[in-house]
């Protein structure tokens, strides 16, 4: 029995010995979570001050952008005035100061539109061209029974060939 206390005894102290190096371990675990911390911390301020200078260098070229599409349009403008000026110098008779002398306008299936009428005039034709390539696509074959009316294929293909050609010109629709 004495035996069992010396033990528990040797055990018990050397539990005391563990638990003081675990908990210098805990200790140095902690103190090096709170070092990783702090550099996160001063990583996030690094980030930060990052992120803050690509926004203001983003606005700086959106203002760049935007100064360089005015210029442009100015330019644009200027040589329009410009070439009025010739027309007038050139032909006396022409007077720049008319209303129908204007940047936006376009001419566009023999009107003068404005740009913006005409983008949508071009997209509204562009739509139809695909509708009408999507209707041309459907194509219509003569039934191969033709049933108990006795109405042979040939006489099924004249019928189509008369409806095909309504206008009477000898052409099919659409050619």
């Amino acid at each position: 029995m004495i035996w069992l206390k010396s033990q528990v005894e040797c055990d018990q102290r050397s539990w005391g010995d563990e638990k003081k190096k675990l908990e210098a371990e805990v200790k140095n675990l902690k103190a090096g979570v709170l070092a990783v911390e702090k550099r996160l911390k001063l990583k996030q301020v690094e980030v930060d001050e990052v992120r803050a200078k690509r926004e203001a260098k983003v606005k700086e070229m959106a203002g760049v952008i935007n100064s360089l599409q005015q210029a442009v349009y100015s330019e644009h403008v200027k040589g329009f005035e410009k070439a009025l000026r010739q027309v007038e110098f050139l032909y006396k008779e022409v007077f720049v100061i008319d209303c129908r002398f204007n940047v936006n306008l376009d001419i566009y299936d023999n009107k003068m539109l404005d740009v913006a009428e005409i983008s949508k005039l071009k997209a509204l034709a562009d739509e139809e061209a695909a509708n009408a390539e999507d209707e041309g696509t459907l194509v219509t074959t003569p039934p191969a029974n033709v049933g108990d009316d006795n109405v042979s294929n040939e006489e099924v293909a004249e019928e189509q060939v008369e409806v095909v050609d309504e206008d009477g010109d000898g052409r099919e629709d659409g050619e």
